[in-house]
């Protein structure tokens, strides 16, 4: 799954406790910074504060249900909202959307579903500059205008040549690069001079870095023989 990186946070609000937790570690480990609201009224009152850039909004909340919410935020701002919603009845779908909804989603759903449907109200609703889908693999990726690598939310700071390997390993994840393509992506003029091994010791470098702020996890699998392999962890595929 890409990285989504927002110009602001993600608010979600959702009386089901752990619906809003399941949302924010999943969203937290593509990127994003969310915050939580268990009703409507607590939502308006933190909107303002947060300046958030998405919001993914229950239909059937205490208080304030999300109808009136959506209608109300709608009053000052035009954050895009993913309203949530466990009815079926296309009334009850339709009248999200005339409330000011950009999109809904029927519960139960899967994460992935949930993060597609963001991306393309993003491209719809906001301009380019604002948002950010860049190379990833699992929890480390790559921010393209910021030239920087992330492990979830801490950056990665690599070399030059680091990084040139990193960002090749990123464009073809999932398949074997030999040291020879990894070289050659560093010294593509050839150099007689320069031995495969620098690879090994470049991703060996890269491997201690990314295991400084995460040792769970072996990003790069070596390939005996071959090369190496950028897998990302296994992602959740559990419905929600």
């Amino acid at each position: 799954m890409n990285l989504l990186v927002l110009n602001g946070p993600v608010l979600v609000i959702d009386d089901d406790p752990s619906l809003v937790t399941f949302l924010k570690d999943y969203l937290e480990a593509l990127g994003c910074e969310v915050y939580s609201a268990k009703n409507g009224q607590d939502a308006l009152n933190l909107i303002g504060k947060l300046s958030p850039a998405f919001i993914i909004l229950d239909l059937m909340m205490p208080f304030l249900d999300g109808y009136e919410t959506c209608k109300k935020i709608r009053k000052t701002s035009q954050v895009p909202i993913l309203m949530l919603t466990a009815k079926i009845e296309e009334e009850d779908k339709l009248r999200g959307l005339y409330m000011g909804a950009d999109d809904y989603l029927t519960k139960p759903f899967s994460p992935r579903e949930l993060v597609a449907r963001m991306q393309t109200i993003l491209r719809r609703c906001l301009n380019k500059t604002d948002f950010f889908i860049k190379l990833s693999c699992g929890y480390f990726f790559y921010h393209e205008e910021k030239h920087m690598f992330f492990w979830k939310r801490s950056p990665i700071h690599l070399t030059y040549q680091e990084a040139q390997i990193a960002i090749y390993l990123l464009e073809s994840k999932g398949k074997v690069c030999t040291r020879e393509q990894l070289l050659n992506c560093l010294y593509p003029n050839g150099d007689s001079d320069v031995v495969d091994r620098i690879v090994d010791v470049h991703i060996g470098n890269i491997r201690q870095k990314i295991r400084a702020v995460d040792s769970s996890f072996n990003l790069i699998r070596t390939i005996r023989g071959i090369g190496y392999c950028l897998e990302a962890p296994n992602e959740n595929e559990a419905f929600i």
